[in-house]
């Protein structure tokens, strides 16, 4: 059987007669043979072409090509005269000369086949008879050799029922030859039925000519309205911007013989006249002659735009997939949050980064059950162990605290952890996956809350009975106090009720700084009018120290600032001087004033304050009890405050100590803020 479109060419340029088809009503030539092209004078450049534009001699034919097409009978003429042009020499010659009609399954004309029979000038040779059954021979024995097999690209508007042989020999061959091209013709509408089927359109391109031949598909995938040929600058011109420079490239790169000519591209197409938007995905290969020049191309065309729309859409899904993925690992990177999971059956663990570095585990280190369940302190194990026995058990969330030794470090941890149990595509096996959160620092706060709470009870209940205690001997003894002993009484429940309040006031503040309520009050005063007041408080107090005010002490200088919040962190770095010191040692508060800056400095000969303390020690609920220092009372709130309130004030806050040699605490302010 006959494979290709290029066989069927091969057999009419074979053939002894001249012949041509014509593939529309206007007379296109679809097909002309070599010896028509030498009868018309001329090259394949025609094809493609109207036949009266382009053959001005062959005016005559064009009367009876037309006639045919609309009368779809045969014509045939005896004994015509013609001018033959052999070797530049014109010479008078008689022909016959066949229009046949052709038609579909349909009983459509689609083409004329158009054969020329030169009549010699005598009647031939034997030789010349042997020689011409030889070739007819030949032919036949080609087409009919089991060797060739149908294959895709096989072109469909091809039909020839008829060859003039000279003599009445070769009348048996004929016919043979054309049973075998009615078989190739069936087959071929096998084939274009399933391309149809599929979709699916075919192409061909002259590369001579560059003109592209097309089926009703590709044409209707390319966005043309009608013809089925058309210039391949053309073609390209129609595809897409982004895309036309590497077809072009893979089209020429096709015509070069040692790139075995296949053709196998993806691209979109802006429709010629629908200006609508296609992805084609086209294969060819290019067929080469005896000297390994491009002489067809063909193949196929497909419509991709929805599986390639489908692509993008999926494509589009897996980048926010990826997107979000990254930014839910940036989220846990930031928040600290390690990531973790446990395969039952193999006992080996996954963490993240942050996972690994809360436990100290090394970077690559592989992770089983057991180096987890060691890091977790003994009094906890069996507590996490019970928690993973139920998730696997009834496959529930689970939230658990416990606290672990970092490998690296060794320091104590809290970890929460949160997670639950998933069953893997195996149903045997089980996976509890997590997240884990270093509660450290809450753990902490908790236990400074405790503390807080533990010591305010304490500290509010020592004024508290004292106040009771006096005012029941008042009220119990009455009438035998003296005047002066009730007056003693109600001096030391006066203070006792003084303190109280300031340990109230120091909780207030301490809920408005919590708040950010804690507001100041701005007003003009004279730094010595501030010095005298507090020199007063402490001339009052029954103080066993010696208490000494140096510097600008009686400064007229004006400054804006919260009088009572300045006086309040002065009169707290007072109390503490005397509090943390020996009785009967100094305490000095000395005063410093320039243009820019108000400042205080109280100095104390007490046990001074370590490095590592003085990092904390303006810390919320931060006291300095370690196990060298006697028992001092308060919550751990006053520094606290007094720094909030001069950095409220645009100040510097700091203290200077060494340990055994006494503390100096300060703090300056600008005097206009």
């Amino acid at each position: 059987m006959i494979r290709s479109d290029k066989d069927i060419l091969t057999i009419l340029n074979s053939a002894l007669d001249a012949c041509a088809i014509y593939d529309s009503p206007e007379l296109h030539v679809s097909y002309a043979s070599t010896k028509m092209l030498q009868l018309w004078n001329c090259d394949e450049s025609v094809l493609g072409q109207q036949l009266e534009k382009c053959l001005a001699q062959q005016v005559l034919l064009v009367p009876k090509l037309k006639q045919v097409w609309e009368t779809k009978k045969n014509l045939f003429e005896e004994n015509v005269p013609i001018q033959r042009d052999i070797t530049g020499t014109s010479k008078p010659c008689n022909c016959n000369i066949s229009y046949q009609p052709l038609f579909n399954a349909a009983g459509e004309i689609y083409g004329i086949y158009h054969t020329i029979s030169m009549l010699p000038d005598r009647m031939p040779s034997p030789q010349q008879t042997e020689e011409k059954n030889s070739i007819e021979q030949k032919l036949l024995e080609d087409l009919l050799n089991p060797k060739y097999s149908l294959v895709s690209n096989v072109h469909a508007n091809t039909s020839l029922n008829k060859y003039s042989l000279l003599n009445r020999e070769t009348k048996n061959l004929n016919q043979k030859l054309k049973d075998s091209l009615k078989k190739i013709i069936e087959s071929e509408e096998h084939y274009h039925f399933a391309l149809q089927s599929a979709e699916m359109g075919t192409w061909n391109l002259n590369c001579k000519s560059y003109i592209v031949h097309w089926d009703e598909r590709t044409r209707e995938l390319f966005g043309f309205a009608k013809g089925e040929t058309v210039p391949y600058t053309e073609v390209l011109r129609y595809i897409h911007p982004e895309d036309r420079n590497r077809i072009d490239r893979e089209v020429k790169k096709s015509l070069d013989y040692e790139n075995k000519g296949v053709y196998d591209v993806q691209f979109r197409t802006i429709g010629a006249t629908d200006q609508k938007l296609r992805w084609l995905h086209c294969k060819g290969k290019m067929y080469f002659d005896q000297e390994q020049q491009p002489e067809w191309f063909a193949g196929t065309t497909i419509d991709i735009t929805q599986q390639h729309l489908e692509r993008e859409k999926l494509e589009a899904i897996n980048n926010l997939i990826t997107k979000k993925d990254q930014e839910f690992r940036m989220i846990v990177e930031a928040a600290g949050i390690g990531i973790f999971s446990i395969d039952l059956e193999s006992r080996k663990m996954e963490l993240n980064d942050q996972c690994r570095e809360l436990f100290g585990f090394e970077d690559h280190q592989e992770i089983q059950d057991t180096d987890f369940f060691t890091q977790i302190l003994p009094q906890y194990r069996d507590k996490v162990r019970y928690i993973f026995q139920q998730v696997v058990l009834k496959q529930s969330p689970f939230d658990c605290q416990c606290e672990i030794t970092d490998k690296k470090t060794g320091k104590i941890k809290w970890l929460r952890s949160v997670g639950g149990g998933q069953l893997s595509l195996d149903p045997k096996r089980q996976i509890i996956y997590g997240a884990i959160f270093d509660t450290t620092n809450e753990k902490e706060e908790e236990r400074k809350k405790l503390d807080f709470i533990s010591i305010a009870s304490h500290e509010l209940k020592t004024p508290l009975t004292s106040l009771i205690a006096y005012l029941q001997l008042l009220l119990g003894k009455e009438h035998t106090l003296s005047s002066e002993k009730r007056q003693q009484y109600l001096h030391q429940s006066n203070e006792q009720a003084t303190r109280m309040r300031g340990l109230i006031d120091g909780f207030l503040n301490v809920s408005q700084l919590n708040e950010g309520k804690l507001l100041l009050h701005k007003n003009t005063f004279r730094i010595c009018t501030l010095i005298d007041y507090i020199r007063n408080i402490y001339s009052l107090k029954p103080v066993k120290h010696f208490i000494y005010y140096t510097g600008s002490t009686d400064s007229i200088l004006e400054i804006v600032a919260d009088r009572d919040k300045i006086e309040q962190v002065i009169i707290n770095f007072m109390d503490n001087a005397i509090k943390y010191s020996e009785p009967h040692s100094d305490i000095t508060m000395h005063v410093n004033v320039d243009h820019d800056y108000f400042g205080i400095q109280v100095r104390d000969q007490g046990r001074g304050v370590s490095e590592k303390h003085q990092k904390q020690i303006f810390n919320k609920f931060y006291r300095v009890n370690d196990s060298t220092d006697s028992y001092a009372s308060g919550f751990g709130i006053g520094l606290f405050i007094c720094q909030e309130i001069i950095q409220k004030h645009q100040g510097e806050i700091g203290v200077d100590s060494i340990l055994g040699q006494g503390s100096t605490f300060w703090f300056k302010i600008p005097i206009n803020f």
